[in-house]
């Protein structure tokens, strides 16, 4: 080797030593110091030998190459407490990386919103159409609790909450016809005029008498003729429509009362003159054109029968009406008692098949004071 690349050799061992002398200061090891010492004696003593020869420039390449192993050492020489430092930080990053993954993996997969139905639009030109409100009976309370007929001012009753519907087995259509009030008709008149008679009356038979001849007969004198007088007729009287004790007051609002349960559901409230309910009594129905029959279950004395007490439209009954699912036609519902007296007029309710237009009714039937 020459004199000139075995200087520039010990050089670059001196320099490296020196950063590292430099980086850990007092605590660099013993022995780093003696090779410092003696690279540095034994480069004092190769340039008096050859003071008179150059040294050769050193190519940029061979820089890059010693600099980049210098700096791999001193990463590699760290203390303890820098590269635990320098673990924990990367620890740290990769736990958020895995956190951001997770977060989006959940963001992408988890259950969309229902997107509600476009609103249609209004143009400000035309004329205000007027906004439907929902109704609310003013036959009850929910917050005001209610004495029962006959009970005891200590004994109250408040509604039940929203009841779970019940399977509605498919109804058998029967023939024997609902009990019916026949309408009660006018007698109509059946005094008829006697006919005049035209015929004129035999003449009377006289005695003969001997000594009187008899005179000639006169001419008989035209009778005059009558004539029948027609009677004129006396005016139809419609029969009276039948009394039922229980009126109907009330109907809801099928506006608010979209539903998409498949069966037919009716509250009816059967109340007294002071919107109390009234128990016992039963709601009778008949499918028109089908002429199935239907009939419920007593009403009860409370506000059993509620639509939702948490929905801006409720509606409170004491007997519900389930008559099966829905069909095209029209039930005619009314109140009777347990043996089927009618108590109430008909109320019809027209139904279609198409679910687009399936909807809960509400009927208020109140007793006549």
């Amino acid at each position: 080797m020459a004199v000139d690349e075995l200087i520039q050799a010990k050089k670059y061992r001196l320099e490296e030593l020196k950063k590292y002398q430099a980086y850990y200061g007092p605590n660099t090891p013993y022995p780093v110091i003696v090779e410092i010492n003696d690279l540095e004696a034994e480069l004092q003593r190769l340039t008096k030998a050859d003071k008179t020869r150059a040294t050769p420039p050193v190519k940029k390449r061979s820089l890059k190459k010693k600099k980049s192993q210098a700096h791999f050492w001193e990463f590699g020489q760290l203390s303890g407490p820098t590269k635990d430092a320098i673990a924990t930080i990367a620890f740290i990053g990769l736990v958020f990386l895995f956190g951001s993954i997770v977060f989006a993996a959940y963001v992408r997969t988890r259950p969309r919103v229902p997107v509600q139905a476009p609103l249609a639009y209004v143009n400000p030109a035309d004329p205000a159409v007027p906004t439907l409100r929902p109704t609310f009976t003013p036959t009850s309370n929910p917050n005001q609790p209610l004495l029962t007929e006959g009970a005891s001012d200590s004994t109250t009753y408040l509604p039940t909450p929203g009841e779970v519907a019940t399977e509605v087995p498919t109804p058998v259509p029967t023939l024997t016809p609902s009990a019916t009030v026949p309408p009660t008709a006018a007698p109509l008149p059946t005094d008829t005029p006697e006919p005049i008679s035209l015929e004129p009356e035999p003449p009377s038979v006289v005695a003969a008498q001997p000594a009187v001849a008899p005179a000639a007969p006169a001419a008989p004198a035209a009778a005059p003729v009558a004539v029948a007088s027609t009677p004129e007729p006396e005016p139809t009287v419609a029969p009276p429509a039948p009394e039922f004790p229980f009126a109907m007051v009330e109907q809801g609002n099928r506006e608010f009362q979209r539903t998409n349960y498949h069966v037919i559901t009716i509250y009816v409230a059967a109340v007294s003159a002071g919107n109390v309910p009234i128990g016992g009594i039963k709601v009778v129905g008949d499918h028109v054109p089908s002429g199935r029959h239907a009939e419920s279950g007593p009403s009860d004395w409370n506000w059993s029968a509620v639509n939702c007490l948490e929905c801006d439209y409720i509606k409170q009954g004491n007997v519900k009406f389930e008559p099966g699912t829905f069909e095209d036609g029209v039930w005619n519902i009314y109140l009777a008692d347990q043996s089927g007296t009618p108590l109430s007029p008909v109320v019809p309710l027209s139904y279609s098949a198409d679910p687009e237009k399936w909807v809960w009714d509400f009927v208020l039937f109140r007793k006549n004071s």
